[in-house]
């Protein structure tokens, strides 16, 4: 008897109990082929213990991968439910991470550049979050950390509408080579969410993955 044309469930199934029911369902069938067949051998020619054995062992090879399944499904639980847990710790506590965007509010909006070394031009450029450019900048910073505060208005001196916007910094050193800079934004944590596996600080409207994070309340952390 070919078991395959069952259908067996297999490790891939969407979810352990559908996969449950599907083998309890196609192993009924397959006692029912086996009664057939057993009722209709060829007395000359009978079946062979060793195919059914072979059968139920494939049958109980699947069951246990279900099992695994199960509770490897379990266990993700569990995972999603401590680190939900973890992030709610962070509402209220003030951040900083790597990110490019921050929330424009009351006339202003914050961000922090690091650079490697000094830069004679430092070239900023703000867009909003149809990604367009409402605002470009030069300036010059200092090796380690630097301020950027944005009053909201554009090049035309028109103030733009709260909301959140991102932030491109590129600069140059005295020869014209481009220095790295690591831009960081911060504020308090308003709300936090995992998205695909992910887990996001909502911070003043903008999102910090958790990983980007660099300090909490001031403190930095290691790695």
């Amino acid at each position: 008897m070919d078991l395959s044309a069952l259908g067996l469930p297999t490790l891939q199934d969407n979810a352990s109990g559908a996969a449950s029911k599907k083998l309890t369902e196609d192993f009924d069938t397959f006692l029912t082929l086996l009664t057939s067949q057993l009722q209709n051998q060829d007395p000359l020619e009978p079946l062979k213990s060793e195919q059914f054995t072979q059968q139920l062992v494939q049958f109980s090879q699947v069951e246990q991968q279900i099992e695994t399944n199960d509770q490897l499904e379990s266990m993700v639980s569990l995972s999603l439910a401590a680190q939900h847990g973890a992030l709610v710790d962070y509402i209220g506590k003030t951040v900083e991470g790597e990110s490019s965007r921050a929330r424009l509010s009351d006339g202003a909006a914050n961000w922090n550049f690091e650079l490697d070394e000094d830069a004679e031009t430092v070239s900023i450029l703000i867009l909003n979050e149809a990604n367009r450019p409402v605002g470009g900048f030069q300036t010059t910073g200092e090796a380690g950390q630097n301020n950027f505060t944005w009053d909201g208005r554009d090049d035309s001196g028109n103030t733009q509408p709260d909301g959140v916007y991102r932030i491109s910094v590129t600069a140059t050193n005295d020869d014209g080579n481009p220095i790295p800079a690591r831009v960081q934004a911060g504020g308090i944590v308003d709300g936090v969410e995992v998205v695909n596996g992910i887990a996001q600080l909502s911070v003043n409207g903008a999102v910090i993955p958790l990983s980007n994070v660099t300090s909490v309340a001031g403190i930095p952390l290691d790695g």
